[in-house]
């Protein structure tokens, strides 16, 4: 596994996690926040069709802010594989 110097990633946990559709094990590094920093958030409850690009679109203004979205969701490793009714938490701007 490689991470660029400048990745936001580059001092995060690593873990193998298996993937629920291809039982494969796939690297996934987590960011890491400061213990002291609060981030504002609401609470979803995921419904059948949504994307984490489509949401970030709604929310955050921006399609491509997905992936701030699984920062704050650690328990999800797998955003094709969210369940309906899935409570998640997407930061506000």
């Amino acid at each position: 596994m490689s991470i660029s110097r400048s990745s936001r990633y580059i001092d995060g946990p690593a873990q193998q996690i298996k993937n629920k559709s291809t039982g494969l094990y796939n690297w996934t590094v987590y960011r890491q926040f400061p213990g002291s920093v609060r981030i504002k958030y609401i609470e979803y409850t995921w419904v059948f069709g949504d994307r984490l690009d489509y949401l970030a679109f709604v929310y955050l203004g921006n399609s491509r802010l997905w992936w701030q979205i699984m920062d704050i969701n650690p328990s999800i490793d797998d955003p094709f594989a969210i369940e309906p009714g899935t409570k998640i938490r997407i930061p506000r701007p």
